[in-house]
């Protein structure tokens, strides 16, 4: 059997740092899409990511570094599937025609209840997915740089082997828990492609909602601990950071723990073990897979 791994994943750069060495300037929105812009460009990029791992990418209020960041961009890489709109506001108050990459652009969304957005955004939590980001921005950053074209589609094709290996570690190792133990309760509904992907349970979310600014109402947290109840869900899973204590009371009330251990809207800090997609891919799933195990 597999053990579920870990890594190390790549620095963020900050609006502003460093100097124009020649490389193409990638301002990236999100940290996974950061991640995987990084991943593609390898030295002949300069990445600045715009939100670091304590940001809430669904409601960011940019700073003024941030439009001068892509005031002064050769590519910006966004999400997209609405997770990252105010990106427009951002676009229009810098003032400048830069080349912008929806990196999930043509992928097929869950549906979502949340209101504004297409469809549920979180598309990176799927490997498949994650895949199709990858060769977006590839193909934005082959067009940003015409002479390293060649060199993004190579590395592309190599992280995407590394997408593949993660998936087969991640459902090996998840292999060993029984289909009916592998219920997933989070803060928020932002795992259902992982869920989809590798063979969990979405028994239900704290919040209504992917985004994370709307409370609950008694009914709906009534119906959740009951579902969790029927379902035998133990676990409620909040990511790393937060404060959990509405999910405290949420799992008291239905018999189960807090589990803060996952990776949903952000990549791990500097220092986490979790910085790279890969690497907070498979520490969800050795969270999930320790839960479920101590049940």
């Amino acid at each position: 059997m597999a053990v579920l791994g870990s890594g190390s994943g790549c620095g963020g750069s900050k609006p502003g740092a460093g100097q124009d060495d020649g490389r193409i300037r990638v301002v990236a929105t999100t940290t996974p899409v950061a991640d995987f812009a990084r991943q593609v460009g390898g030295e002949r990029v300069q990445v600045t990511g715009l939100l670091d791992a304590t940001a809430e990418p669904h409601d960011y209020e940019p700073a003024p570094s941030d439009a001068r960041a892509v005031a002064e961009a050769d590519l910006v890489v966004s999400n997209g599937a609405g997770l990252d709109g105010w990106l427009d506001d951002l676009l229009e108050q810098a003032g400048a025609e830069v080349p912008r990459v929806e990196a999930a652009r043509g992928v097929e969304l869950l549906p979502t209840e949340e209101r504004g957005l297409p469809g549920d955004p979180h598309v990176w939590h799927d490997p498949r997915a994650a895949a199709s980001m990858v060769d977006n921005i590839a193909s934005g950053l082959a067009r940003a740089d015409p002479q390293g074209a060649g060199a993004h589609r190579r590395r592309a094709r190599a992280y995407k082997r590394r997408l593949e290996r993660m998936a087969t570690e991640i459902r090996t190792g998840l292999a060993a828990i029984p289909p009916p133990r592998r219920d997933l309760v989070t803060s928020h509904d932002a795992l259902g492609y992982f869920a989809r992907a590798y063979g969990v349970d979405v028994v239900g979310s704290v919040l209504p909602a992917t985004g994370s600014d709307t409370e609950p109402s008694a009914r709906q947290v009534r119906g959740l601990v009951d579902a969790m109840r029927i379902e035998g869900a133990r676990t409620i899973f909040t990511e790393k950071g937060g404060e959990p204590r509405l999910e405290e009371r949420v799992a008291e009330e239905a018999g189960a723990r807090v589990s803060a251990s996952l990776y949903a809207d952000a990549l791990g800090a500097p220092g986490s073990g979790a910085e790279g997609h890969v690497e907070a891919e498979l520490a969800n799933a050795r969270a999930m897979r320790s839960a479920w195990t101590a049940r």
